[in-house]
């Protein structure tokens, strides 16, 4: 005998789906939630985990009471179970929303920032849930060292559920220390915050984010659903991703080398795109929106005209997929080209300023760097600086975690401008 458990968090009902061309009820992050609730009931799981932020804030109350309730409503009448945390977003609001009274098969843990625990039976087999909720928007410290609860028994599987920052010591967000976990009886931990799905510890115990089960932005690429539990015993555990996310972001590299014509560059583009969703078949059927980032590479004589070629590919192009109806775009295509000059080393000696472009370039394609580059950079941070205290950044400064790598986003975004314009100039030099 076995327990099943789906785990999940970070759903953020009142959100949907960025870049999505065409209006649709799938991109909604409740049809998301409908599709889990359907999924467990289905499948006859006997316990859903949630890791919080079910909700996406206070103010969307009155959008998720109804499919939040709904879902508690069909999961009651099959009595499969609901244990939950609350995360940062929803530390207020979901207690609101939680009717203990009305659905007396959903247990929110934890409330106010305390450790609680409560059992799950199915016949002679039995899990211990523990749990800690956000008490307010912001802690500063890790909810594990204030860990308190006793009488967990060894013998019987035990499963935390944390809402928290891994390894981020500066967050403002529950910091918590990884090796911390193994200092508690606890056989695995589900957490939420973190929207990509990763496993931290793969036993003793098992440390798992889910991830969001939606897609919300191309930040958050690949397979996103939930996390289906099997519990055999406190250390035997099987776990797999269940793909229900009915959007899905990628990015892919293609080489555009000796592709010389408007022509060629077209049919090089949605042929690769093409080939890249049919080779994702197997993992696209509950996919109903893919959503594609191109990054193109290799040399080209001319850039400038390149980008002009390419610039209709993401307000035109799109296509489905036959078996599993899935339409495919492109969101974004970024110019990693290099300029197709035959002396690159040659001209980097010159004074000019297409040999001041060209020593850049050698310079930060082997993470060197030149004066020139150096002033370019700090003219760069000082850019970028402002933009992040900019008035219109401030809801994601007080939700959200930064994780950009500056100096590499700098360099990255200099050698392309560097390559576009010493093409520009190598063109307007044979005219």
């Amino acid at each position: 005998m076995s327990i099943t458990i789906l785990a999940t968090g970070d759903i953020h009902i009142g959100k949907q789906s960025s870049s999505i061309p065409q209006n649709s009820d799938e991109i909604a992050t409740k049809s998301t939630w409908s599709r889990i609730v359907d999924y467990a009931i289905d499948h006859k799981i006997d316990v859903l985990a949630l890791t919080g932020d079910i909700v996406d804030q206070d103010n969307r109350f009155f959008e998720a009471i109804g499919p939040l309730q709904v879902g508690f409503e069909k999961l009651n009448k099959v009595k499969i179970e609901v244990f939950m945390v609350s995360g940062n977003h929803d530390y207020e609001v979901l207690s609101q929303l939680v009717n203990v009274k009305k659905y007396d098969n959903v247990h929110l843990l934890g409330a106010n920032g305390t450790w609680e625990m409560k059992s799950f039976s199915k016949q002679e087999d039995k899990i211990q849930f523990l749990g800690w909720s956000f008490p307010k928007r912001h802690v500063n410290e890790d909810p594990l060292l204030k860990f308190d609860l006793t009488g967990i028994e060894q013998s019987i599987t035990s499963i935390g559920l944390l809402h928290g920052d891994v390894d981020s010591p500066k967050s403002n967000y529950a910091p918590i220390d990884l090796n911390n976990f193994s200092n508690l009886p606890v056989n695995a931990w589900m957490l939420g915050h973190i929207h990509k799905p990763q496993i931290l510890r793969e036993a003793a115990p098992l440390v798992y984010y889910p991830g969001s089960p939606h897609a919300l932005s191309a930040k958050e690429q690949g397979i996103h659903g939930p996390v289906l539990m099997i519990i055999h015993g406190p250390n035997s555990i099987q776990t797999e991703q269940i793909p229900l996310s009915p959007v899905r972001y990628e990015t892919i590299t293609i080489d555009i080398t000796d592709q010389l014509n408007e022509a060629d560059i077209r049919n090089t583009l949605s042929s690769k795109v093409f080939e890249d969703a049919e080779s994702r078949m197997m993992e696209l059927e509950k996919v109903s929106f893919l959503i594609y980032d191109l990054v193109l590479i290799g040399e080209h004589a001319k850039i400038k005209e390149l980008e002009n070629w390419v610039t209709p590919m993401t307000q035109d192009y799109m296509q489905e997929l036959g078996s599993t109806e899935t339409q495919i775009t492109v969101r974004k295509v970024t110019l990693n080209v290099q300029p197709k000059v035959e002396n690159l080393e040659e001209l980097s000696k010159e004074s000019s300023p297409a040999g001041i472009l060209a020593k850049t370039i050698i310079a930060l394609k082997k993470g060197e760097s030149t004066d020139f580059s150096k002033k370019l950079e700090k003219q760069w941070e000082s850019l970028q600086s402002n933009i992040k205290q900019s008035a219109t950044f401030e809801p994601l400064r007080t939700t959200e975690r930064f994780d950009l790598d500056e100096t590499k986003a700098a360099n990255s975004y200099i050698l392309n401008e560097c390559n576009r314009i010493l093409t520009v100039l190598i063109e307007q030099q044979n005219q």
